[in-house]
């Protein structure tokens, strides 16, 4: 392929809101679902280690994120056919099924936030607006996708290690849990836990505060252990839950 042409596909991808700070970090970037996104930061076999063993952050930018908001959320996933694996309840994610695909429901006062796999955003999206225009009108469907910046800490001292960076308190968070919380007039929502299902933050903030809150976790890096990993090493990790 020539280099014109390599240039117009990746003028057609969405570029991540952390894309400045991989750079700095030395990413190689390859497309992902319609996403320039890092393939690697030099090692992806140490990316996937972290991931699995220790604490790596990783950007689910190209992972689907929808909200249902208003009183009748519950009701708009049953008639979308989608059932959780144990009954949801405020401050609580759970995993989920549509057929044959597997989804993340969390559910914070007066909303539900839907986590998907890369891809299968889009499909669902139209299935809630279809359905929710002529059952339950008075629930907004709001696609996050697009608008907010999606950074994933996974590994087994994901947790601990990220704690002392955050400007906020993680306690309240216990495993399973997820947590709306403003902060310097911002909305941020914490799922704890991962597409791996082990221990894990999510982090979903406005897409334009994503470099600020990428930037805080990279500077200390370092004194943390925290090892940036790469679309290969998450999609392997992804591929042995048999999720990819």
């Amino acid at each position: 392929m020539n280099e014109s042409k390599v240039n117009r596909i990746q003028k057609m991808a969405k570029i991540s809101p952390f894309q400045q700070v991989h750079e700095r970090l030395g990413a190689t970037f390859d497309q992902y679902d319609g996403w320039q996104l890092p393939r690697d930061f030099g090692n992806p076999l140490s990316e996937q280690t972290a991931i699995e063993n220790h604490c790596a952050a990783v950007d689910l930018s190209s992972f689907g994120r929808i909200c249902l908001k208003g009183p009748d959320g519950l009701e708009l996933l049953e008639k979308a056919g989608i059932r959780a694996e144990q009954p949801l309840t405020d401050g609580s994610w759970r995993w989920a099924r549509q057929n044959g695909q597997t989804l993340r429901i969390g559910k914070i006062p007066g909303e539900v936030v839907i986590l998907t796999l890369p891809g299968q955003d889009q499909a669902l999206l139209e299935t809630f607006e279809r359905i929710g225009r002529l059952q339950t009108p008075d629930t907004d469907v709001i696609n996050l996708s697009n608008s907010t910046a999606m950074l994933g800490l996974y590994g087994p001292s994901s947790v601990q290690s990220v704690a002392p960076v955050l400007p906020f308190d993680l306690k309240p968070l216990g495993p399973g849990g997820v947590l709306k919380i403003s902060f310097f007039m911002m909305n941020l929502i914490l799922f704890r836990g991962s597409w791996l299902d082990n221990e894990g933050l999510e982090l979903l903030c406005p897409a334009a505060a994503g470099p600020m809150a990428a930037g805080s976790i990279t500077k200390a890096r370092q004194k943390h252990n925290i090892i940036p990993a790469g679309m290969i090493a998450l999609r392997e990790s992804l591929k042995n839950k048999e999720l990819l």
